[in-house]
């Protein structure tokens, strides 16, 4: 019974995106669904925040966009757990894979 209640909580919780997207009106107007980078503020930004802006704002480019920003989050990810590696050797802890003794 646990199992079923579950899985029915899942479910539920699963469906509730599509629930929300179905009590929109008919005919109501769905462009606030995704917000973009007001063209007033993309004069101030420079640089790297100016590049994802744009990347963000361009319409055609929605998959490009978050397969960037993912590989971007697991090389960052990557890059923090090196350093730590490093400041917790350093620090005198043994950081090697741990040995499974079943």
């Amino acid at each position: 019974m646990r199992k079923f209640a579950a899985i029915c909580l899942n479910f539920f919780l699963l469906s509730c995106p599509a629930m929300l997207a179905w009590a929109a009106e008919p005919g109501e107007k769905t462009e606030a669904v995704r917000p973009k980078v007001p063209p007033e503020e993309l004069a101030t930004l420079t640089g790297v925040n100016l590049f994802f802006a744009n990347l963000f704002n361009y319409d055609d480019n929605h998959i490009a966009y978050a397969v960037f920003v993912t590989v971007l989050m697991g090389v960052v990810g990557g890059i923090i757990a090196f350093v730590t590696d490093i400041f917790l050797k350093m620090g005198g802890m043994d950081v090697s894979k741990i040995d499974h003794h079943e």
